[in-house]
């Protein structure tokens, strides 16, 4: 059995640093920092807007099932998106060799992952230095306990359970109130519910390969870093931990104020943060 989804692999990376500088006009540069972001269940690569900075250039893995692969069937693993995610950084022109005006080999790039996104995030950056030879400097995981390893709530979420089952007449209401709790998806989507029928095909198939994704991938050398919301009941520090073995590089934690979506709130200190993980002394 293929371990990619159906499409081009070229369709799952959205440079979403571009993307901007299209809507405002601005010139092209060789950025500080490179960040490839792999979004939590149910999100598109949109979700990593927010990271944009005329210096930094923001790249989102687009899992198939929503935005520009709306059509496009689900994904059967978490292993399945980062082998297709892997293979287009692996054809991108700043990582073939090539020499565009942002192709400088000084750019750390970053691979980070939010809740589900981890996951996605360690397998890639594990297929990008085993498979296509390209090292990462930096492996940032957000709000995720480590595969294999033992979940805070012992059980998941009653909710969450009776949201999976789409045949249930009562699964989009469960859905829709775990969601709630989690954070991170606006009202306006939550009160709708034709809006929230768009949403949660691609919602329920990323929980349902989530919660089957049980083994780490091989380690990079990249430096670890491990990101956490203070307030954050889905995850503790010891479910962070135990991603240590996917690096045999040096372990970073960072807590920030909030709950399972913390990063957007604090934009620039997480992004101080990947640079000085990924290029410690260099000057910011």
């Amino acid at each position: 059995m293929s371990t990619r989804p159906t499409g081009s692999p070229a369709r799952c990376l959205v440079d979403l640093s571009a993307q901007d500088r299209l809507r405002s006009g601005a010139p092209a540069g060789t950025p500080r920092l490179r960040v490839l972001c792999c979004p939590p269940a149910g999100a598109a690569a949109g979700y990593w807007r927010f990271l944009v900075r005329e210096d930094v250039q923001v790249l989102g893995v687009q899992y198939p099932g929503r935005e520009s692969r709306f059509g496009e069937p689900a994904a059967p693993s978490v292993a399945a998106l980062a082998a297709e995610a892997a293979e287009a950084v692996a054809g991108a022109p700043w990582a073939s060799g090539s020499t565009p005006p942002d192709a400088s080999p000084d750019v750390p790039h970053v691979v980070l992952g939010h809740s589900m996104g981890a996951s996605v995030a360690a397998e890639l950056a594990s297929r990008l230095e085993h498979r296509e030879g390209i090292r990462v400097s930096l492996l940032a995981l957000s709000a995720k306990t480590a595969p294999g390893a033992v979940d805070v709530r012992g059980v998941p979420d009653e909710d969450l359970r009776a949201g999976l089952d789409p045949q249930d007449p009562g699964a989009d209401q469960a859905l829709a109130r775990w969601l709630r709790r989690l954070g991170g998806t606006p009202e306006a989507v939550l009160a709708n519910p034709e809006l929230l029928a768009l949403q949660l095909p691609a919602l329920r198939a990323d929980l349902r390969i989530s919660m089957a994704h049980h083994q780490l991938p091989a380690p990079v050398g990249a430096p670890l870093l491990l990101l956490r919301g203070t307030e954050d009941d889905t995850v503790d520090a010891a479910g962070m931990d135990a991603w240590g073995p996917v690096s045999t590089g040096p372990v970073h934690r960072r807590e920030y104020p909030g709950g399972h979506h913390p990063l957007a709130a604090h934009r620039d200190r997480l992004l101080e943060d990947l640079e000085a993980c990924a290029a410690p002394g260099r000057p910011r």
